[in-house]
């Protein structure tokens, strides 16, 4: 007798004979393997569905010693760059039938060792990691050590033998500086100045540098110190508005600092891009949305992601495969709070 799916205990046998194939076929099939045929296996999981079939994933875990959870640990879930890179890696990684696992670690080095020990405890098949703020490099040959695939994301571990994929932060800021230097200002200042973030020390490099290549003096009063928070940008953009000799234009270390900004300008009752020009780097969705819109740095953090998973899919199925470090090529969108569009009106033939 064939269990029905209100038995509730319906097993691989029972599939098997329900679909007319083997035990071995059902395994494969409900392993995600591709070596059984798209007919055969639709076959396979219709009848499972029916029967009311429920794959014990952590059976089979303990079985092969892995599983099909990948572990996605990152920095700061506040930022939504971040969570646009885990939609997209989620996407790809879901494609080829793993689900995630995600944990945040808030810039917190001992819970992130807790995180990554619980992950190797889970069997998780593989890593996708954005590390905390001093992180030790040692980490890499702790997680080669536990047998664990991984790739970094955006911050990397400095080990040349680590896959890792990021976006090139230095020109992207350079990008930005650069076109506020075209729309003609010479006091151009920079918040999120933080020397022990690595990121950020490629940031604001990539802003002086331009600033040095357009023989424009560095004035170190407007190169501000800042977290990286909404709340952190006012508090920054106030400093400098209370300047005898304030900037005309400011580049933020990224869009969540810059809407920060956008919103004490506005609350002081001036206009960004009119009174002075704001732009950010990471591209976040929500950065469109802003008042006024906020030009910003295109760092495409889903493709980010989707990267990534591609890349780990790669180690788990080939663990000698070559390494692969990548950096993403920034792309500038230009919108009102730069004032492109004021003096793109004022050069206008039409212009009164």
């Amino acid at each position: 007798m064939v269990l029905s799916a209100q038995d509730g205990k319906a097993t691989i046998m029972d599939i098997a004979r329900a679909a007319g194939v083997s035990k071995s076929t059902v395994s494969l099939v409900l392993n995600n393997s591709p070596l059984v045929k798209p007919l055969t296996a639709e076959k396979v999981k219709n009848a499972a569905e029916k029967l009311g079939y429920v794959y014990n994933r952590s059976a089979a875990s303990l079985r092969q010693g892995t599983s099909n959870v990948v572990a996605m640990v990152v920095n700061d879930l506040t930022n939504s760059f971040f969570v646009e890179l885990l939609i997209g890696a989620e996407r790809k990684l879901l494609e080829s039938g793993f689900i995630t696992l995600l944990s945040h670690t808030g810039e917190d080095i001992k819970l992130q060792a807790q995180v990554l020990s619980s992950m190797r405890e889970q069997k998780a098949a593989g890593l996708i990691l954005c590390p905390a703020l001093y992180t030790p490099p040692e980490l890499a040959i702790t997680l080669k050590k536990w047998g664990m695939p991984f790739v970094t994301v955006m911050r990397s571990l400095n080990d040349e033998e680590s896959d890792f994929i990021g976006c090139d932060n230095y020109q992207g800021i350079k990008l930005a500086t650069q076109h506020l230097v075209n729309l003609g200002h010479t006091d151009i200042a920079f918040i999120g100045r933080n020397r022990t973030n690595s990121v950020s020390v490629v940031r604001q490099d990539g802003y002086e540098d331009c600033l040095r290549e357009n023989n424009i003096r560095i004035h170190s009063p407007w190169i501000i110190a800042s977290k990286i928070s909404m709340q952190d940008g006012k508090v920054a953009i106030r400093r400098l508005l209370a300047l005898k000799k304030r900037p005309t234009a400011v580049v933020c270390y990224n869009d969540l600092i810059a809407i920060g900004v956008l919103n004490e300008i506005g609350e002081q009752g001036l206009t960004a891009g009119r009174d002075i020009a704001v732009v950010g780097s990471d591209g976040v969705a929500m950065a469109g949305f802003c008042n006024p819109p906020l030009t910003t740095v295109a760092l495409h953090s889903h493709k980010v992601g989707e990267l990534a998973s591609q890349i780990l899919l790669e180690r788990v199925k080939n663990p000698d495969a070559p390494v692969v470090k990548q950096l993403l090529k920034p792309e500038l969108i230009v919108r009102k709070s730069c004032g492109a569009d004021i003096q793109s009106k004022s050069l206008s033939p039409d212009a009164s």
